[in-house]
């Protein structure tokens, strides 16, 4: 499994995780690989972004609503938040260099959003790696 099928399991999991919390097990992970194989080291990344998007879940949601300009988060598409809050967990704790986590990011927003999704995201995590990096 490549580092960006891990990336979408994990968005997967936090995603279902939005409707119905759900526990990060392995087998609950496996299940929404729907028998691609995974090996140990992905599994263990995908449970890092995972249980890290949970643990800091209000730090995050707090820095995407001071960069969407004009929308609250409960205007988001879900797709888009899940998508956003993953990229801001690797842009701020992770070593993920920014134009891979971006990337990463936006592929998934082309793959699960609006058709409009992506450039909107793009936008926001510009944004919010300018904080981050301002931050520092």
């Amino acid at each position: 499994m490549s580092r960006t099928s891990a990336r979408e399991l994990a968005y997967l999991a936090l995603f279902s995780n939005q409707f119905r919390k759900i526990d990060c097990t392995d087998e609950v992970l496996l299940q929404l690989a729907d028998g691609q194989p995974v090996a140990n080291k992905d599994l263990e990344f995908v449970k890092q972004l995972v249980s890290g998007v949970i643990e800091h879940q209000e730090e995050l949601r707090a820095i995407v609503e001071r960069n969407i300009s004009g929308y609250t988060l409960d205007r988001l598409h879900t797709a888009d938040l899940v998508v956003l809050l993953l990229c801001t967990y690797e842009l701020k704790y992770l070593k993920t260099p920014t134009s891979v986590a971006i990337n990463e990011a936006v592929n998934l927003a082309k793959k699960y959003s609006e058709p409009k999704g992506a450039g909107f995201v793009n936008s926001v995590l510009n944004k919010i790696n300018q904080e981050l990096t301002n931050e520092q």
